[in-house]
């Protein structure tokens, strides 16, 4: 069984976490799906021109799902916001994410995430409410509409190639409370955690 590690404090079995704290879970999955060639960005960005964290920007909506998040974006414009440390938001009624507003954002996130090893990476999602999130140019995961705190099933990754890799999120808090998180269990990284800010960079482009 996997293990949670925050702020220092390891919590055992994440689904026994869900039940725990009274969150709802999808359905568990007979197997977790695996993703397989995802395209790391080319060429690799210059380490110069990169900042760390995560570009977003802020759309200041009222929505029931990423369709419709989407569908405003196309005659709204967005308001760059400060960059995105790590993916380790669970807010409460506290503003979502950098922004300045604690109901009706939505959110484009935007970089690149550093998988410094071939090999297997599991990630799990923990939201409220929607998301998307797209790595390598390839959808992993989607739970589109309104709903409470609840985690993915995990989600497995086979990386072949070492180096930095785009990563595209949408979200969006519709009223109450606000969570965006991701973690993995990484090669070299230990148990399963958030995934650390070192790994997150973007251009400002």
């Amino acid at each position: 069984m996997n293990k949670i590690s925050i702020n220092g404090n390891v919590r055992f079995g994440t689904r026994l976490i869900v039940l725990m704290l009274g969150l709802v879970m999808l359905p568990v999955l007979a197997q977790a799906e695996t993703f397989k060639g995802l395209k790391p960005v080319s060429p690799q960005p210059d380490p110069a021109n990169l900042k760390p964290g995560l570009a977003v920007t802020y759309y200041g909506v009222k929505v029931d799902s990423i369709g419709e998040l989407e569908e405003n974006m196309g005659y709204m414009d967005g308001k760059p916001g400060a960059p995105i440390p790590m993916l380790n938001y669970q807010v409460g009624q506290g503003n979502v994410l950098t922004s300045h507003s604690n109901d009706m954002v939505g959110a484009i996130i935007k970089g690149f995430i550093k998988m410094e090893q071939p090999g297997r990476y599991v990630f799990m999602v923990h939201s409220n409410d929607g998301v998307w999130i797209a790595i390598g140019d390839k959808l992993i995961y989607e739970d589109p509409d309104v709903h409470a705190d609840r985690f993915s099933d995990e989600i497995i990754v086979e990386i072949s190639e070492p180096g930095w890799y785009p990563i595209h999120i949408k979200y969006f808090e519709k009223k109450n409370t606000a969570t965006l998180e991701l973690y993995w269990e990484a090669p070299g990284y230990g148990e399963m955690d958030y995934v650390p800010a070192e790994v997150f960079s973007h251009t400002g482009e």
